[in-house]
């Protein structure tokens, strides 16, 4: 069985998710041991041969997958710590993995997902059909946690985390895929139905609640990878320092007051895009 990582980097004017997406899978490539592939749009592979690092991709992904950039466009306010900008993202196509992924099994990764550990490793030849990401741990602690970090809404259904999804291609993981996709088209429905905001598309609510509709309508413990220890995008990345070791400003109560808090070995999601983009060399070195 063939397994490898996947990335999708659809970039726009404020944030360049092809870059994290290189610095993403060449961490992942140091630290699990398998191949990357990168799916991708037209228009970004122009930009990335303009930029001249269409060159520098083609050495790190073992595949530049070249797909048609979703039609869907969300628009979200995004933090640089105390700043903020309105920025459109496309990200609608995360189901069409399934048919473009060049492996038997597939993790899925979001861009601004670091692989600094081997943990993941371990999942590889676990007998399910799609593990997804049980819950979001918070770099400071579960007190910057509120109910719709666990559930989508108020109705109680668990929410799954789409950063990190790892699938066997069968017959099962394409109904799966496909179901996502039909949530995706109907997602106005199916807020009413499942009572969450459907103002933005989210992978993670449509997976949650097609693995809850495959399930049967129960939880199963059966489809969790480990918890995704996140960053938010109102704390820092402020340094990386000789050893390795990611330095982060964190504000304990979001409100620009802050404490640094230190990563070595972890896997870690940043959501702070900008703040990925200002150690882009650094990142770089860790791999």
């Amino acid at each position: 069985m063939k397994k490898g990582i996947v990335l999708f980097a659809h970039n726009n004017r404020q944030i360049d998710y092809v870059k994290m997406s290189i610095i993403s899978a060449k961490l992942a490539k140091k630290n699990l041991g398998v191949p990357v592939s990168l799916i991708t749009d037209p228009s970004t592979v122009e930009w990335m041969k303009e930029s001249n690092i269409f060159e520098v991709a083609s050495t790190v992904f073992e595949n530049i997958i070249i797909t048609q950039r979703p039609d869907d466009e969300n628009t979200r306010v995004i933090f640089d710590g105390t700043a903020k900008i309105s920025s459109p993202f496309k990200n609608a196509n995360r189901n069409s993995v399934w048919d473009l992924t060049p492996y038997d099994r597939t993790l899925l990764l979001d861009t601004d997902y670091f692989v600094l550990g081997n943990s993941l490793n371990e999942y590889w030849d676990v007998d399910s059909d799609i593990l997804i990401a049980e819950s979001y741990n918070d770099i400071f602690g579960q007190e910057r946690t509120g109910y719709l970090d666990k559930h989508v809404s108020e109705t109680g259904v668990k929410m799954l985390w789409a950063t990190t999804v790892m699938f066997t291609k069968n017959e099962n993981t394409k109904l799966f895929f496909n179901l996502v996709e039909h949530i995706r088209q109907n997602y106005k429905q199916f807020a009413d139905l499942f009572r969450f905001n459907s103002s933005i598309y989210r992978n993670d609510i449509a997976f949650s609640v097609a693995r809850h509709i495959m399930y049967g309508f129960e939880t199963d413990k059966d489809y969790s990878l480990p918890p995704v220890l996140s960053v938010t995008d109102k704390d820092y990345l402020y340094d990386i320092d000789n050893n390795g070791n990611l330095i982060f400003l964190v504000s304990p109560k979001l409100d620009g007051t802050y404490c640094a808090a230190k990563i070595n070995n972890n896997d870690i999601h940043i959501m702070n895009k900008q703040s990925i983009s200002r150690n882009t060399d650094k990142l770089m070195e860790l791999a």
